[in-house]
């Protein structure tokens, strides 16, 4: 499927209101690699992210209809993907958490062992960034994620957060602070 659709992203959405599924497949091509990158540096989970992928599509799809043509529909797309994902990394985390005790206190009576010494590679640096990315807060995580991954204004990163532009900044700046006392002592061990 050619990527380049001549109609404007509003104009698709009025074709899949009428019932067109080209345009609804038109529009999910063109937009989906920034929901999954959305997706994947919140909810932090390759094996979690298509399922969140599929709920963004699945708002969007089901709430096309409500959309306000004052907006940007990428604006309006990144807010529901970065609050999807916010969602459900909140329900996947809670589970996961359950799940994570249970093995460790399965392992902790199984076995006696401390880990080795292990060089840092690049694989373990990303896993070291992503669980020092999951010790901070959601909100911090999405402002920071859509500023310095995505590239977004802090005006747009504001309105999809639901807060005002300082409240955004204080995310960003916290998210900042964290990572770097959490990096510094996980990239020493």
């Amino acid at each position: 499927m050619n990527r380049q659709y001549p109609a404007s992203d509003e104009a698709l959405m009025k074709a899949i209101i009428k019932g067109d599924k080209n345009a609804a497949a038109w529009l999910y091509h063109r937009h989906v690699d920034r929901v999954n990158r959305i997706c994947y540096r919140i909810v932090l989970d390759p094996s979690q992210v298509q399922d969140c992928v599929q709920e963004v599509w699945l708002k969007v799809f089901r709430n096309i209809d409500r959309f306000q043509c004052s907006k940007s529909f990428t604006s309006w797309l990144n807010s529901v993907s970065a609050n999807t994902a916010i969602d459900y990394y909140r329900k996947w985390i809670k589970h996961r958490n359950r799940i994570e005790n249970d093995e460790i206190r399965v392992r902790a009576v199984a076995t006696d062992e401390s880990p080795g010494d292990r060089k840092l590679d690049g694989a373990l640096i990303q896993q070291r960034i992503r669980e020092a990315l999951e010790e901070i807060s959601v909100n911090q995580r999405t402002a920071f994620i859509l500023r310095y991954f995505e590239e977004m204004p802090i005006d747009q990163i504001a309105e999809t957060l639901g807060c005002t532009e300082g409240a955004v900044r204080t995310h960003i700046r916290r998210s900042l602070l964290a990572l770097r006392a959490k990096l510094a002592g996980k990239l020493d061990q």
